[in-house]
Protein backbone atom coordinates (compact mmCIF):
# COMPACT_ATOMS: atom_id res chain seq x y z
CA UNK A 1 0.00 0.00 0.00
CA UNK A 2 1.37 3.38 -0.95
CA UNK A 3 2.12 6.07 1.60
CA UNK A 4 -0.57 8.33 0.08
CA UNK A 5 -3.27 5.73 0.65
CA UNK A 6 -2.10 5.15 4.22
CA UNK A 7 -2.22 8.89 4.91
CA UNK A 8 -5.73 9.16 3.47
CA UNK A 9 -6.94 6.24 5.61
CA UNK A 10 -5.43 7.78 8.73
CA UNK A 11 -6.96 11.20 7.98
CA UNK A 12 -10.34 9.54 7.33
CA UNK A 13 -10.21 7.68 10.64
CA UNK A 14 -9.27 10.88 12.49
CA UNK A 15 -12.17 12.77 10.88
CA UNK A 16 -14.57 9.92 11.69
CA UNK A 17 -13.47 9.93 15.35
CA UNK A 18 -13.98 13.71 15.59
CA UNK A 19 -17.46 13.40 14.05
CA UNK A 20 -18.41 10.68 16.55
CA UNK A 21 -17.12 12.72 19.46
CA UNK A 22 -18.95 15.84 18.22
CA UNK A 23 -22.20 13.94 17.79
CA UNK A 24 -21.91 12.42 21.27
CA UNK A 25 -21.20 15.79 22.89
CA UNK A 26 -24.04 17.49 21.00
CA UNK A 27 -26.54 14.77 22.00
CA UNK A 28 -25.59 15.06 25.67
CA UNK A 29 -25.86 18.85 25.62
CA UNK A 30 -29.30 18.78 24.01
CA UNK A 31 -30.52 16.18 26.49
CA UNK A 32 -29.20 18.30 29.34
CA UNK A 33 -30.99 21.36 27.98
CA UNK A 34 -34.31 19.51 27.73
CA UNK A 35 -33.90 18.00 31.19
CA UNK A 36 -33.10 21.42 32.59
CA UNK A 37 -36.08 22.94 30.81
CA UNK A 38 -38.37 20.29 32.30
CA UNK A 39 -36.99 20.93 35.76
CA UNK A 40 -37.40 24.67 35.39
CA UNK A 41 -40.99 24.17 34.26
CA UNK A 42 -41.75 22.02 37.29
CA UNK A 43 -40.08 24.44 39.68
CA UNK A 44 -41.91 27.37 38.13
CA UNK A 45 -45.28 25.62 38.51
CA UNK A 46 -44.55 24.81 42.16
CA UNK A 47 -43.49 28.39 42.83
CA UNK A 48 -46.61 29.65 41.09
CA UNK A 49 -48.85 27.53 43.33
CA UNK A 50 -46.98 28.74 46.42
CA UNK A 51 -47.27 32.38 45.31
CA UNK A 52 -51.01 31.96 44.74
CA UNK A 53 -51.44 30.44 48.23
CA UNK A 54 -49.47 33.31 49.77
CA UNK A 55 -51.52 35.92 47.87
CA UNK A 56 -54.74 34.20 48.96
CA UNK A 57 -53.66 34.20 52.61
CA UNK A 58 -52.64 37.85 52.38
CA UNK A 59 -56.04 38.73 50.90
CA UNK A 60 -57.88 36.86 53.66
CA UNK A 61 -55.74 38.56 56.31
CA UNK A 62 -56.42 41.97 54.74
CA UNK A 63 -60.17 41.30 54.69
CA UNK A 64 -60.11 40.31 58.37
CA UNK A 65 -58.37 43.57 59.29
CA UNK A 66 -60.87 45.78 57.43
CA UNK A 67 -63.29 47.65 59.70
CA UNK A 68 -66.68 48.83 58.47
CA UNK A 69 -69.66 50.68 59.91
CA UNK A 70 -73.22 51.24 58.67
CA UNK A 71 -74.81 54.68 58.76
CA UNK A 72 -78.42 55.46 57.80
CA UNK A 73 -81.21 57.91 58.46
CA UNK A 74 -80.82 61.62 57.72
CA UNK A 75 -77.46 61.35 55.97
CA UNK A 76 -76.87 62.30 52.35
CA UNK A 77 -75.11 59.07 51.40
CA UNK A 78 -76.27 56.22 53.68
CA UNK A 79 -74.47 52.92 53.46
CA UNK A 80 -71.51 50.89 54.67
CA UNK A 81 -68.18 52.69 55.03
CA UNK A 82 -64.69 51.48 55.74
CA UNK A 83 -63.05 53.17 58.72
CA UNK A 84 -59.55 53.54 60.09
CA UNK A 85 -58.39 53.27 63.67
CA UNK A 86 -59.09 56.55 65.46
CA UNK A 87 -61.90 57.70 63.14
CA UNK A 88 -64.78 59.50 64.85
CA UNK A 89 -68.43 60.09 64.02
CA UNK A 90 -67.64 63.49 62.58
CA UNK A 91 -65.23 61.89 60.07
CA UNK A 92 -67.85 59.35 59.01
CA UNK A 93 -70.56 61.99 58.54
CA UNK A 94 -68.22 64.03 56.34
CA UNK A 95 -67.34 60.98 54.23
CA UNK A 96 -71.05 60.13 53.88
CA UNK A 97 -71.83 63.53 52.37
CA UNK A 98 -72.94 65.29 55.55
CA UNK A 99 -76.28 65.50 57.32
CA UNK A 100 -79.52 66.34 55.53
CA UNK A 101 -81.50 69.49 56.32
CA UNK A 102 -83.94 67.44 58.40
CA UNK A 103 -81.32 65.79 60.59
CA UNK A 104 -81.48 66.24 64.34
CA UNK A 105 -78.05 66.82 65.90
CA UNK A 106 -79.19 67.01 69.55
CA UNK A 107 -78.39 63.40 70.36
CA UNK A 108 -75.26 63.09 68.20
CA UNK A 109 -71.82 62.90 69.75
CA UNK A 110 -69.56 63.95 66.90
CA UNK A 111 -66.48 63.07 68.96
CA UNK A 112 -67.60 59.46 69.38
CA UNK A 113 -64.86 57.01 68.36
CA UNK A 114 -65.99 54.49 65.74
CA UNK A 115 -65.57 50.74 66.02
CA UNK A 116 -66.02 47.81 63.64
CA UNK A 117 -69.60 46.71 62.82
CA UNK A 118 -71.27 49.76 64.39
CA UNK A 119 -74.72 50.74 63.15
CA UNK A 120 -75.39 54.46 63.36
CA UNK A 121 -78.77 56.08 62.80
CA UNK A 122 -79.18 59.83 62.26
CA UNK A 123 -82.66 60.83 63.55
CA UNK A 124 -85.09 63.17 61.86
CA UNK A 125 -86.23 66.44 63.49
CA UNK A 126 -89.87 65.46 62.97
CA UNK A 127 -89.29 62.12 64.66
CA UNK A 128 -87.77 63.84 67.66
CA UNK A 129 -90.63 66.38 67.94
CA UNK A 130 -93.32 63.72 67.59
CA UNK A 131 -91.75 61.62 70.32
CA UNK A 132 -91.78 64.45 72.85
CA UNK A 133 -95.59 64.38 73.21
CA UNK A 134 -96.22 60.65 73.70
CA UNK A 135 -95.66 58.06 76.38
CA UNK A 136 -91.94 57.30 76.89
CA UNK A 137 -92.49 53.55 76.43
CA UNK A 138 -94.26 54.14 73.12
CA UNK A 139 -91.54 56.55 72.12
CA UNK A 140 -88.93 53.85 72.64
CA UNK A 141 -90.86 51.46 70.40
CA UNK A 142 -91.29 54.05 67.65
CA UNK A 143 -87.64 54.97 67.83
CA UNK A 144 -86.65 51.34 67.49
CA UNK A 145 -88.92 50.77 64.52
CA UNK A 146 -87.67 53.89 62.76
CA UNK A 147 -84.16 52.47 62.90
CA UNK A 148 -85.09 49.19 61.29
CA UNK A 149 -83.88 50.05 57.82
CA UNK A 150 -82.75 46.48 57.37
CA UNK A 151 -81.89 44.68 54.16
CA UNK A 152 -84.24 41.83 53.26
CA UNK A 153 -81.99 38.98 52.19
CA UNK A 154 -84.87 37.31 50.35
CA UNK A 155 -85.64 40.28 48.10
CA UNK A 156 -82.61 42.61 48.14
CA UNK A 157 -80.83 43.40 44.89
CA UNK A 158 -77.20 42.47 44.39
CA UNK A 159 -76.16 46.10 44.97
CA UNK A 160 -78.09 46.22 48.27
CA UNK A 161 -76.48 42.99 49.42
CA UNK A 162 -73.04 44.34 48.57
CA UNK A 163 -73.66 47.30 50.88
CA UNK A 164 -73.48 44.88 53.82
CA UNK A 165 -70.18 44.35 55.69
CA UNK A 166 -67.87 41.75 54.09
CA UNK A 167 -70.32 41.06 51.24
CA UNK A 168 -68.59 41.51 47.92
CA UNK A 169 -69.47 40.50 44.40
CA UNK A 170 -68.99 36.73 44.89
CA UNK A 171 -70.81 36.48 48.22
CA UNK A 172 -73.73 38.54 46.89
CA UNK A 173 -74.02 36.14 43.94
CA UNK A 174 -73.85 33.20 46.35
CA UNK A 175 -76.72 34.64 48.44
CA UNK A 176 -78.89 35.18 45.35
CA UNK A 177 -78.09 31.67 44.07
CA UNK A 178 -78.97 30.13 47.44
CA UNK A 179 -82.29 31.95 47.86
CA UNK A 180 -83.37 31.06 44.32
CA UNK A 181 -83.49 27.43 45.46
CA UNK A 182 -84.02 27.83 49.21
CA UNK A 183 -85.94 30.77 50.65
CA UNK A 184 -84.44 32.16 53.84
CA UNK A 185 -86.78 31.15 56.68
CA UNK A 186 -84.73 32.95 59.33
CA UNK A 187 -81.76 35.29 59.17
CA UNK A 188 -79.49 32.57 60.63
CA UNK A 189 -79.99 30.64 57.37
CA UNK A 190 -77.56 33.00 55.70
CA UNK A 191 -74.80 30.95 57.34
CA UNK A 192 -75.74 28.16 54.92
CA UNK A 193 -74.42 30.29 52.05
CA UNK A 194 -70.93 29.38 50.90
CA UNK A 195 -68.36 31.77 52.34
CA UNK A 196 -70.51 33.07 55.21
CA UNK A 197 -69.79 31.57 58.61
CA UNK A 198 -70.36 32.56 62.21
CA UNK A 199 -67.89 35.45 62.08
CA UNK A 200 -69.51 37.09 59.06
CA UNK A 201 -72.99 36.40 60.45
CA UNK A 202 -72.18 38.36 63.61
CA UNK A 203 -71.35 41.37 61.43
CA UNK A 204 -74.58 40.99 59.45
CA UNK A 205 -77.28 39.95 61.89
CA UNK A 206 -78.23 43.47 63.01
CA UNK A 207 -78.46 44.73 59.44
CA UNK A 208 -80.58 42.05 57.75
CA UNK A 209 -84.14 40.73 57.87
CA UNK A 210 -86.40 38.29 55.99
Amino acid sequence: MSDDKKDKIIYGLIIAVFILIANFAYSNNMAGIFDKSDKISLVDEDNLDEDQDIDSKKEESANDSIKKVYISGEINKPGVYQIKDGDRLEDLINEAGGLTDKASEKTLNLAQRLDDQMKIYIPNIDEENSLENIDPNQAANISASSKSELININTASKEELMSLPNIGDKRADAIIEYRSANKFEKIEDIKNVTGIGDKFYEALKDLITI
